[in-house]
Formats: C-alpha cells, sequence, structure tokens
C-alpha cells in the first residue's frame, strides 16, 4: 500500500473525525505499523481501541458512519487506466 494512505472522514460531512490518536490515516511512512506474516497489512477501522499491539495500524470510527478515501501519489499506469484493483474491505 505504499503511497497510498487511508483516510476515513465523516459519512456526511466528508471531514476528518476528531479522535482521541488523532489518527486521519495510515500509509506506508506510518511509524510501528505491523505487518502480517504474508507481508499484507491489516487496518482496523473500528470505534472502540483495538489495543496498543495494533493502535497503529487504527483508524478510529466515528459512531455515526465514515467513508474511506485511497489516494495514489504517481501512480504507474495501472490506476489511471482502471486496471489496478484495491485489495477488499472486510468486515470482522
Amino acid at each position: 500500500m505504499a503511497g497510498s494512505p487511508l483516510c476515513e472522514p465523516d459519512a456526511q460531512t466528508r471531514l476528518m473525525v476528531h479522535n482521541p490518536i488523532k489518527g486521519y490515516s495510515i500509509g506506508d511512512r506510518t511509524p510501528g505499523l505491523r505487518y502480517d506474516k504474508d507481508g499484507s497489512l491489516t487496518v482496523y477501522i473500528q470505534h472502540e481501541h483495538p489495543g496498543p499491539e495494533r493502535e497503529a495500524n487504527w483508524l478510529p470510527e466515528p459512531e455515526h458512519g465514515f467513508s474511506i478515501t485511497a489516494r495514489a501519489y504517481l501512480p504507474d499506469q495501472s490506476m489511471p487506466d482502471g486496471t489496478y484493483r484495491l485489495p477488499a474491505l472486510h468486515r470482522v
């Protein structure tokens, strides 16, 4: 996900949501990220704190809904031509 931070704005206003850790995005430069054994990255988007071992991978969710925005800086041609697909989101 290098160069593709995730942000979760409020679903209605599209403004960033104030939260206790001032966490508004996750990207390749986010300190302390923990990657899975297979090299993938799990991001926890939830209202409740996921625990200290998962905090670097946490985007606090507001109680009333959110939206996700993915950004790509200097993408290769697969992004603008539509052949690149973002990884699927999974509710757990």
